[in-house]
C-alpha cells in the first residue's frame, strides 16, 4: 500500500437489481448503529435521489440522518453522505461504492463495500478487474456470496 492508503478491508457483495437497495440499507444501518460514518458513492444524481429516498423509507422505524452532497461542502455532523463525485465531506471511514470510483479515492477509506454486478459480461468483467486491482495493491479482500450461495467474482 502507498502512504495514502488506510484501507483495512474491501468487501465485495453479490448484488442485483432486486437485492442492491436492501444491501445498501443494511450496510448503512449497521454502520450507523456502530456510530461510524458512511459515504455512498453513486453513479448519477438520479441514483442519489433514489438512495436518499431508500434511507428514509426502507425501514420505517429506522431514522438515519443523511444528506446528498452535490459539491464538497464539509459537514462533520452528518453521519451518512451520498455523492456522485470523489469527495468525502463528512470524513467517513466507510465507503459504499455503487459506482467504480478511482482506486486512490477508495483507498482513503478504512472499509470499502463494492458490488458484483452480472447484468452484462462487460460490467461483470469490470468487477473482476476491480477485484484484481485491490488485490494488486495488497488490500485484504472479502467476498460475500448472494444469499442463495451462488456466484463468484472471478
Amino acid at each position: 500500500m502507498n502512504g495514502r492508503d488506510r484501507m483495512t478491508a474491501c468487501k465485495f457483495h453479490d448484488a442485483n437489481a432486486a437485492t442492491l437497495d436492501r444491501q445498501v440499507f443494511e450496510i448503512v444501518e449497521s454502520a450507523y448503529d456502530r456510530r461510524e460514518k458512511v459515504l455512498i458513492f453513486v453513479p448519477t444524481s438520479d441514483r442519489a435521489q433514489s438512495v436518499d429516498r431508500l434511507i428514509w423509507i426502507f425501514r420505517q422505524e429506522a431514522f438515519i440522518p443523511h444528506k446528498i452532497f452535490p459539491q464538497n461542502e464539509p459537514d462533520p455532523d452528518t453521519p451518512v453522505a451520498i455523492v456522485t463525485e470523489e469527495f468525502n465531506p463528512i470524513g467517513a471511514g466507510i465507503l459504499i461504492a455503487e459506482a467504480h470510483c478511482s482506486l486512490d479515492f477508495a483507498c482513503g477509506f478504512e472499509t470499502v463495500h463494492e458490488f458484483v454486478n452480472r447484468s452484462t459480461p462487460e460490467i461483470h468483467q469490470a468487477c473482476r478487474d476491480r477485484f484484481r486491482d485491490y488485490r494488486t495493491r495488497g488490500i485484504p479482500l472479502h467476498y460475500e456470496k448472494d444469499k442463495s450461495g451462488s456466484g463468484t467474482v472471478g
